[in-house]
């Protein structure tokens, strides 16, 4: 049986690849330091847990020995902090993906999935963004994720790892009522959040060039996410190699659809606080997602509608706070 080590596997993200991972047969290994994720995530999955953190290398290489393919998603994901804390995330997100790989280099493990971020990009190149297009990361996060990139695709010929990069836009939805997304500062839970305090959701910014007015996301459910994740790993060719892919859903909803979806699919009739925009908002990020269907025969099969029933869904389970 196949041997994948996931870190961060009790986030959001992670326990949602766990899950799909353990149904297609794999024997899972979790790596997190649980500041961040949810044990509770990992309650009904048959994986095993190793405690730790990625910033020490011993305790990454025992992990690792006797594993096949590694998912590195552990990593400070907050735009904001980051920007107040540059240090914190270039230690965390940059010197932990160095340990995870020189841990994968020692003990011989040859596949790596990296977990990457849409900020990277320059907001002001052409739209749909292909993996092509002009780099410009904004905050330390964004730049310590573009980093991590250059490190695996940097190392892949000296070490013999093959690796994919892939960048991901904006991720909604939960794979099961235990597996939602309990980050405040993402617009689905955040709008959640709002609802259950009373309170009028924030809309940042009206007047862009846009059908209403309002900000276009390319949103993807978590459980098509996590599908391309298996599917990379399945396809890796066992040359070392580096890869990068957008995992979008190659189409875009305004902050004003995700809006009305948020009311069909809460049943709750609710009126929006319309805000000015926040300074550094494109009006318009979509994913060119070509290259991740023919690399890996991959397409989004969930559409809006799914995704926000099942956030609400985990929402209403009392599991993603």
């Amino acid at each position: 049986m196949t041997r994948v080590l996931v870190t961060g596997g009790a986030g959001y993200i992670g326990a949602n690849i766990c899950s799909v991972l353990i149904e297609k047969g794999y024997r899972v290994i979790v790596v997190d330091d649980f500041s961040n994720g949810l044990s509770s995530r990992l309650e009904n999955l048959k994986v095993e847990v190793k405690e730790g953190d990625i910033l020490n290398r011993e305790f990454l290489l025992e992990a690792m020995l006797g594993v096949d393919a590694v998912i590195h998603l552990a990593a400070k994901k907050s735009v904001e902090e980051s920007v107040a804390n540059p240090l914190k995330y270039y230690e965390n997100n940059v010197a932990g993906t160095i340990n995870v790989i020189g841990a994968m280099a020692t003990a011989g493990v040859k596949k790596a999935i990296f977990s990457s971020t849409a900020v990277v990009y320059d907001s002001t190149a052409g739209l749909p963004l292909k993996e092509t297009d002009k780099k410009n990361p904004l905050s330390p996060y964004a730049q310590s994720k573009l980093l991590g990139e250059d490190l695996f695709s940097k190392v892949s010929e000296a070490t013999g790892i093959s690796s994919i990069s892939l960048r991901y836009f904006n991720v909604v939805g939960a794979g099961g009522p235990n597996l939602g997304d309990n980050a405040r500062d993402n617009l689905v839970p955040k709008t959640f959040l709002a609802l259950k305090q009373g309170r009028k959701p924030q809309v940042y910014g009206t007047d862009y060039k846009t059908k209403d007015g309002t900000c276009i996301r390319d949103y993807i459910h978590v459980s098509d996410l996590a599908d391309a994740h298996v599917l990379a790993m399945e396809k890796m060719s066992n040359a070392p190699e580096s890869k990068v892919l957008n995992l979008g859903s190659g189409s875009g909803y305004s902050v004003l659809e995700m809006m009305s979806q948020i009311r069909i699919s809460t049943g709750i009739d609710f009126k929006e606080d319309l805000m000015d925009r926040r300074a550094g908002d494109p009006s318009v990020l979509i994913a060119d997602i070509s290259k991740v269907k023919e690399e890996l025969g991959w397409m989004p099969k969930r559409n809006l509608k799914e995704m926000i029933d099942s956030a609400w869904s985990a929402e209403r389970a009392g599991q993603s706070k």
